[in-house]
């Protein structure tokens, strides 16, 4: 025997938090950056290559503009480097009609300043899967954090007077801190040189970056916990190679590194496809758990929360 069922909901307009000056973003920017890095298989795990895309959104999905390869020199084989130089010089990029049919290849610093860094200035969502491991493998050195996270330096210059590496004040740092297992809060840091209070002329100026971790955003959309491979059979995307990692650079490791790329960009336009089915205002980069999709719900309707009901 069925019977109707009634709930009690209290109505108010929610103060809505003010932005900060300067600044405002879009749920969808126009620009993405998604990477993917491979290491060696010891247990520092440090960067021997990795794959990116360079995306603008284009009729409301993601299409490669640029395609890339980072690369750790220093860590590489002459020909391990090799086997990368070769195959950039030999394979055209997958990207759109109007973009650069070139294969770049280029050093980590040189990917972290002209890639990373224009990523940011562009204010592009820069997305991978498992995100906050391979910005560590960027990574040039770290410290911890006043947070308790990790806070992650990507550029160094050399003291022609010590010879020895320094931080590069200039460039943002990344902090990055878990709050679990599937999400972390990551956030770039404002650059600047905290020993002089001078103006210093030519500085690029960096807006805050913007972070995306597919595995956090899929599971707070699904309330699942996907591995890149089982997101990709669930949303019907072509997923992972059958490959092991190897911990080596060779051709298979390369194909293999250039799928998950090209398997992050699929998951990035179904993920929106998905959210644009929500009518909430949460962007994909604050959508840290299933509970925070719910609040956007509730303040979308402005249902006050219990504690409120006074």
């Amino acid at each position: 025997m069925s019977q109707d069922i009634y709930v009690r909901a209290h109505s108010v307009q929610l103060e809505k938090k003010p932005q900060r000056s300067g600044y405002s973003e879009s749920k969808w920017p126009d620009y993405v950056l998604a990477f993917d890095c491979e290491t060696r298989l010891t247990a520092d795990q440090s960067l021997t290559f990795g794959f990116w895309r360079f995306c603008e959104l284009q009729n409301g999905i993601y299409v490669p503009t640029q395609e890339g390869i980072v690369h750790a020199q220093e860590e590489l084989s002459e020909e391990e480097f090799n086997s990368l130089r070769k195959y950039a010089k030999a394979t055209k990029a997958e990207t759109a009609q109007d973009g650069s049919d070139r294969l770049h290849l280029y050093s980590r610093t040189k990917f972290t300043h002209e890639v990373f860094g224009m990523a940011i200035q562009a204010k592009a969502l820069i997305v991978g899967f498992n995100l906050p491991f391979d910005l560590s493998r960027l990574a040039v050195d770290w410290e911890t954090a006043k947070n308790g996270g990790w806070s992650l330096l990507l550029s160094q210059w050399r003291n022609p007077h010590t010879g020895k590496l320094q931080e590069n004040k200039f460039f943002p740092r990344i902090v990055v801190r878990a709050l679990n297992s599937k999400t972390a809060i990551i956030q770039s840091m404002k650059p600047g040189n905290p020993k002089t209070k001078k103006k210093v002329k030519n500085v690029t100026s960096y807006p805050p970056a913007r972070f995306l971790d597919l595995r956090t955003l899929l599971w707070a959309l699904r309330n699942k916990s996907y591995s890149l491979r089982t997101a990709c059979k669930e949303f019907g995307i072509p997923g992972k190679l059958d490959h092991t990692p190897s911990g080596t650079v060779n051709s298979e490791e390369i194909e293999y590194c250039r799928q998950d790329v090209r398997a992050t960009i699929g998951l990035v336009n179904a993920a929106k496809q998905e959210c644009d089915l929500h009518p909430i205002d949460l962007n994909p980069d604050k959508m840290f758990s299933p509970a925070s999709v719910a609040k956007s719900y509730l303040e979308k309707l402005n249902i006050s929360y219990p504690v409120q009901k006074c």
